[in-house]
C-alpha cells in the first residue's frame, strides 16, 4: 500500500546555505553591477560622445542627406527622418540652419537639432545604379531569351 516513495518538497542545497553566504554574493553581485555602469559610462558612452563630436566637426551636413529631427517631446526612436533641402550659413559662413523635409511638410531647423545617420546611403537615381538581380552565390541572373523575343521578369 505504501510502497511509492513520498516526494520531498524542499531544495537540499538553498536549505544548507546560510544567511551570511548569500547576503556576501548579493553585495559582490551589486559592486559588479556598478563597476560594469561606471566602466560602460565613461568609455562607451564617452566614445559616442567623442566621436559625434568628430563627424560632427570633420563632416559638414550636405544637401540630400537623410536626418533624424530632434523632438523632445518624443523617445529618440520616434524621432522623424528627414531630407536635407537647402543649407543656410550664418554671419560666420558657418551652416547655421537647414531646411528638411519630411514625410508630411517642410521645416526650418538649427544645425544642432539634427542628427546625422552614422552610415552613409547614396540616394539611387535613375537607371544608371541599378544593380543587376544575383543569385545566392552572386552570379548575374540573366533574363530568358525564348523564339528569339526577350522575356523580361520582375
Amino acid at each position: 500500500m505504501f510502497l511509492q516513495e513520498i516526494p520531498e518538497s524542499g531544495v537540499a542545497d538553498i536549505d544548507t546555505v546560510d544567511k551570511e553566504k548569500l547576503s556576501k554574493r548579493a553585495k559582490y553581485l551589486q559592486k559588479i553591477r556598478e563597476q560594469l555602469r561606471a566602466r560602460f559610462r565613461i568609455e562607451y558612452l564617452g566614445q559616442l560622445r567623442q566621436q559625434s563630436i568628430k563627424n560632427y566637426e570633420n563632416k559638414p551636413i550636405k544637401v540630400g542627406e537623410i536626418v533624424l529631427l530632434e523632438d523632445s517631446n518624443k523617445k529618440r526612436s520616434h524621432w522623424n527622418l528627414a531630407r536635407v533641402l537647402k543649407l543656410m550659413p550664418g554671419r560666420d559662413g558657418n551652416i547655421r540652419l537647414v531646411l528638411v523635409k519630411t514625410q508630411n511638410s517642410e521645416f526650418l531647423r538649427p544645425v544642432q537639432r539634427l542628427y546625422r545617420l552614422e552610415i552613409e546611403n547614396p540616394v539611387v537615381k535613375g537607371k544608371d545604379n541599378v544593380i543587376p538581380p544575383a543569385t545566392s552565390s552572386g552570379r548575374v541572373v540573366k533574363p530568358p531569351e525564348r523564339f528569339g523575343n526577350v522575356i523580361i521578369q520582375n
